[in-house]
């Protein structure tokens, strides 16, 4: 078995924004990547709460909104011109935890603090995989 070929590093520029009660944190996070016409994005941090959210749990194609008052615990993902891939773990006010697949649905309720930074040497798409049978990761180098 040969080794995997390195993946391209790439230096980073770091944005940090706060979204307000009932800002949608995927549309947010869409408008601010074509506004500043980003290519490669990784949310490096969020903490903040949510009242509602839209989630795909794993192995299930239908999407379940979720009510209630929860912290953001984490939310990870890439994020490209067209598109992202985000997963947010929440918890409950008793402490129970849910995660999945974050899409947009989603109403901030007191903040959301989140910091992203935009690979600056490489752009992100998202191309069908014959494997996962789902549109996945491409990464290229900027030229």
């Amino acid at each position: 078995m040969s080794s995997p070929a390195p993946a391209p590093s790439s230096h980073a520029r770091f944005y940090a924004l706060r979204l307000k009660p009932g800002e949608d944190i995927v549309l947010e996070l869409r408008k601010f990547v074509r506004m500043h016409e980003l290519q490669a994005v990784s949310i490096v941090t969020c903490v903040g709460s949510l009242t509602e959210a839209q989630l795909r749990y794993a192995n299930v194609s239908e999407w379940a909104k979720v009510t209630g008052h929860f912290e953001i615990v984490s939310l990870v993902g890439t994020i490209d011109a067209e598109g992202e891939h985000l997963h947010i773990s929440l918890s409950d006010g008793t402490g129970r935890m849910i995660g999945a697949h974050f899409g947009p649905g989603s109403a901030v309720y007191t903040t959301a603090e989140i910091v992203l930074a935009e690979l600056t040497d490489l752009i992100f798409t998202r191309e069908p995989c014959q494997l996962s049978g789902w549109d996945e990761l491409t990464i290229r180098r900027r030229t």
